[in-house]
């Protein structure tokens, strides 16, 4: 039996977390999500799974790439896959932003409203160093869409950097934040026992792409892509491989975060609107209207 969160189902609620809810946020509650929010991580999954897949079959349709695995910024060297695949992406990086800010204010909640033995302020910290890490993370897969390996390769490869590497840091940070919470019988330890595998395949998953991604790099300068394609097929079959399977991990690790998001709601954010007041032509004032 999976362990159970909380005496009753939390919410992002009160006059404490209204007023903090970030702007970004708004863009949840205008899909319907704020209620529904275990959503998130698999619409985000599935989005930019199927957007791979969209490029990818455009670009073998119009014979830009070879049908068995090309990298996947590979996909996206040439129009108009590489449009499709900058637009898709770029919302999807939308989509893994919103989770890694939905996840950090469900830990900020867990914080404030347990208690635990010993110091709170410091995994507060550490809670707000893994939103960093995530959101930088999510930049870089924008980064990796909107700048393409031919045109900007320096800008590419640092987006791919920080989508691939930040993005297994933040997946490290997130598992040791979950197994705080089942240290303090907060949480659900398959769960954490999940993020804990999916880091660890993600590390080797990320030098595995890295090293045969140098060799091939390597090979290709000295004898070119296609000729050194043919000849070192096998590691360049293996850092292809290797690059599909790690994006995957990393969609894969999102998808956890559907049991912990099943206990959170989010109010709608509040607006303050200043008008000014044309009753009285003697004042100057500003008239305040907060709506919700």
């Amino acid at each position: 039996m999976a362990d159970v969160y909380f005496e009753e189902e939390t919410a992002l609620r009160g006059p404490e977390s209204e007023k903090d809810l970030p702007g970004v946020m708004s863009f949840a509650c205008l899909v319907c999500l704020r209620k529904r929010l275990f959503v998130l991580p698999l619409i985000t999954a599935i989005w930019i799974i199927v957007s791979f897949f969209i490029t990818y079959a455009i670009a073998v349709s119009y014979g830009h790439v070879e049908p068995d695995f090309p990298y996947i910024s590979h996909t996206a060297r040439d129009s108009p896959e590489r449009c499709v695949f900058g637009q898709l992406i770029n919302i999807g990086a939308v989509m893994l932003g919103m989770n890694v800010v939905v996840r950090y204010w469900y830990l900020k909640e867990v914080f404030r409203q347990k208690k635990f033995a010993d110091d709170v302020v410091w995994w507060q910290k550490f809670n707000i160093a893994g939103a960093i890490i995530g959101i930088v993370s999510a930049l870089g897969i924008s980064m990796v869409a909107n700048f393409q390996t031919d045109a900007q390769k320096a800008l590419h490869y640092v987006g791919a950097g920080l989508a691939f590497g930040l993005g297994t840091v933040y997946c490290f940070v997130q598992t040791r934040l979950s197994w705080k919470l089942k240290s303090n019988n907060i949480g659900n330890r398959y769960i954490a026992i999940a993020q804990l595998i999916n880091s660890i395949a993600l590390t080797v998953l990320l030098v595995t792409f890295g090293i045969s991604k140098i060799v091939f790099k390597l090979k290709e300068k000295e004898h070119g892509f296609s000729e050194a394609r043919a000849m070192f097929r096998g590691v360049y079959l293996l850092s292809t491989i290797s690059e599909w399977f790690l994006a995957s991990a990393i969609l894969t690790f999102a998808l956890t975060y559907t049991w912990d998001f099943r206990y959170v709601e989010m109010e709608s954010p509040k607006i303050l609107l200043k008008l000014p007041n044309r009753t009285d032509p003697n004042q100057n004032g500003d008239t305040e209207m907060a709506t919700q």
